[in-house]
């Protein structure tokens, strides 16, 4: 959540990553219950993140940002930041049964402007 109290959305999350989160290349992936899955808002669909899911096809950061405002919600799956054509990434953002997104890396500085951002 938050500080405010209101949910957090993976646009958020995407928006507190700028720059460097717009630079990356971006794979979608399953989650924990083996499929992508999210809604869209009114007028949009999912079926861009469906198809890109678990392929290891890669697209730019900005390219995400713009596609993740039509989200409504991510029930499940994951979001991998890659640098440049690195075989590793260097974040994933993962959503947990609409309730929670979990943000893994090892850049101490991204966790804590996370941390200053939302509630833990």
């Amino acid at each position: 959540m938050r500080e405010d109290g209101r949910a957090v959305h993976l646009r958020d999350i995407l928006h507190l990553l700028q720059p460097r989160g717009d630079l990356a290349a971006w794979e979608l992936d399953h989650g924990e219950e083996g499929e992508f899955w999210a809604t869209a808002t009114r007028g949009h669909d999912i079926a861009w993140a469906q198809a890109m899911a678990g392929t290891g096809q890669r697209l730019s950061g900005a390219a995400l940002r713009t596609r993740a405002e039509t989200l409504l919600q991510v029930i499940t799956g994951e979001f991998r930041a890659f640098e440049r054509a690195a075989a590793s990434p260097w974040l994933m953002v993962r959503a947990f049964d609409s309730s929670f997104y979990a943000i893994e890396t090892e850049d101490e500085a991204v966790l804590a402007f996370a941390r200053r951002h939302f509630r833990w």
